[in-house]
């Protein structure tokens, strides 16, 4: 298989902080059926307890009360499926109840994301996305909704599978998630 050249592809990695006003516009009734959800019971980790995990995403959660976990095609509705265009992203959304600490109500959070080929070529690795935002803070209000998103614009023929793989941390606390996904591009 020939190696992919970085110079011909085009990763768009963007981290936004939904507010708490933003509407998402929920599809339902795809043709390839509802999206595969995983609701957490009493019996997982205790972050976990009450969270809904969507999409096939395996995350773990320490000191962070999860809410949900769940994957927006580049249009903001929810996936069905972990499949996407090429050229368009896929964000995954992750909402938490509480967790990160506050200091003049400002959240010290870091996030990293690494994108990886089936195979297991790393083609994207980012290790502190919020870098600029760590002496300043996000508003701590804000940053109970997180948002990741990858777009692949181009790729070496028979290479249309990827693993994320994603870590969001709190600078100033011990609240942690982690956890990766699948996803393809249609072909």
């Amino acid at each position: 298989m020939k190696m992919m050249n970085p110079k011909k592809i085009c990763f768009l990695l963007m981290l936004g902080i939904f507010l708490a006003s933003c509407k998402f516009n929920c599809s339902a009734g795809f043709d390839s059926g509802e999206p595969k959800v995983k609701p957490v019971t009493s019996d997982d980790i205790t972050t976990l307890s009450g969270a809904t995990i969507k999409n096939d995403i395996e995350i773990e959660v320490a000191g962070v009360k999860l809410s949900e976990a769940y994957l927006l095609d580049a249009y903001e509705n929810e996936l069905s499926e972990n499949i996407t265009n090429l050229g368009e992203k896929i964000y995954l959304v992750i909402k938490t109840d509480t967790g990160w600490v506050k200091e003049n109500n400002k959240s010290f959070i870091g996030a990293a994301e690494r994108i990886l080929t089936e195979k297991g070529k790393v083609i994207l690795d980012a290790p502190d996305i919020f870098k600029d935002y760590e002496a300043a803070g996000l508003p701590a209000d804000k940053a109970n909704a997180i948002s990741l998103s990858a777009r692949i614009t181009e790729a070496d023929p028979g290479v249309e599978k990827f693993i994320v793989q994603f870590r969001i941390w709190d600078k100033k606390g011990t609240g942690e998630i982690k956890g990766k996904y699948k996803f393809r591009i249609r072909k």
